[in-house]
């Protein structure tokens, strides 16, 4: 499971994590506690936390990190704009990214995208340690960060300054 930008689409620091048998959730609740360390959001802020069945995973996450959230965060669940179909239709107009005020234009299936670029590395990882694999997804991540912030500086030259030759 991994934890990115919704609208960047950047992975967070100690933002991927592995499941465990029974897909248990803790990791993903240490996952997103770290990015909401590492990325440094702010009290005055609120978070919001896209996930395929947060209509499920919402309702004990603020149980078991309750005593680990800063204090004061809100914390908004939603579903994805692709999957939030597929679910009942109260989840839809409770999870939706589109009926939640302040999440602006988000589908909010970046990860999907994300994880394509992952899968070249997939026979590499398959006979890994848990180690190295780990290492590997950092790097890959990490990589991927790199080159969107590229990308974001060739943007931001081209729509701020006027280039004459």
């Amino acid at each position: 499971m991994g934890i990115a930008c919704a609208r960047h689409g950047c992975f967070a620091p100690n933002g991927i994590v592995d499941l465990f048998r029974g897909e248990q959730q803790k990791n993903m609740d240490w996952a997103f506690l770290q990015s909401l360390q590492t990325t440094n959001v702010e009290v005055s802020q609120s978070a919001t936390l896209l996930y395929v069945i947060i209509c499920q995973y919402i309702t004990y996450l603020l149980e078991h990190i309750a005593h680990l959230r800063p204090e004061g965060l809100d914390i908004d669940a939603a579903i994805g704009l692709f999957h939030v179909h597929g679910h009942k239709a109260e989840c839809l107009f409770r999870y939706a990214t589109s009926f939640i005020p302040g999440a602006g234009v988000v589908a909010g299936e970046i990860l999907e995208s994300l994880w394509s670029t992952l899968n070249s590395i997939t026979p590499a990882m398959r006979t890994a340690t848990l180690a190295h694999r780990a290492e590997l997804l950092d790097d890959h991540a990490t990589d991927s960060n790199f080159k969107k912030w590229l990308r974001l500086g060739i943007l931001f030259l081209r729509t701020c300054f006027v280039w004459y030759s």
